[in-house]
C-alpha cells in the first residue's frame, strides 16, 4: 500500500500543530509520541524543502525512512551531534514462562511509546530514558526551527 501524498505545506503544518500538541499535555507516552511525529515531518518538511518538491511522493527519500529520524538527519546532512541513539531497551516481557529482552532501534521509537513502552536505563552510566530520548527530539526540533525559518 502506498504512503497518502501530503504537499509541503500540509507536512510544515503537520510539525507545527504536532510540537503544539505535544507540549500542551502532561508527560507522557502520548505527547512524547505527538513529538516525535512533529519531528518528523519538520525533518520532512525540510526535505522537501532542499529538493524543491511539493508532495511528498516526488521524495524517495522519505519512502525511504518512514520513521526513522536518524535516516532523515542523514539525508539532510545534519550534525552527529543530532542523530538518536541506535538501540534502547523497554522492560522484558514473559511469554510463555519465556523472558523475552527487547531491544528497539531507534527507527521504533515511536512504536515502543505507541504501545506503552518505557525506556529503561542499560548500565548506569549509558542507559538512555524516556526523558533523554524526549530532550534529543526537543534538540532536533529546535534545529528543524532553524531550518524552516
Amino acid at each position: 500500500m502506498s504512503p497518502i501524498p501530503f504537499n509541503d505545506r500540509e507536512m510544515i503544518n503537520a510539525w507545527k500543530e504536532n510540537f503544539k500538541a505535544s507540549q500542551a499535555i502532561t508527560k507522557s507516552n502520548s505527547h512524547r509520541l505527538l513529538l516525535f511525529y512533529a519531528v518528523e515531518c519538520g525533518l520532512k518538511a525540510i526535505l522537501m524543502k532542499r529538493q524543491s518538491l511539493t508532495c511528498t511522493e516526488e521524495c524517495e527519500d522519505i519512502s525511504r525512512a518512514q520513521h526513522n529520524i536518524n535516516y532523515l538527519l542523514s539525508c539532510l546532512r545534519a550534525g552527529e551531534d543530532l542523530r538518536i541513539k541506535r538501540n534502547f531497551l523497554i522492560k522484558e516481557i514473559i511469554i510463555y514462562g519465556r523472558k523475552h529482552e527487547r531491544r528497539v532501534p531507534a527507527d521504533k521509537i515511536n512504536q515502543a511509546w505507541r504501545y506503552g513502552g518505557k525506556f529503561i536505563c542499560e548500565g548506569e552510566s549509558n542507559g538512555e530514558t524516556d526523558l533523554s530520548v524526549e530532550k534529543s527530539l526537543l534538540k532536533i526540533h529546535k534545529w528543524i526551527e532553524q531550518e524552516l525559518k
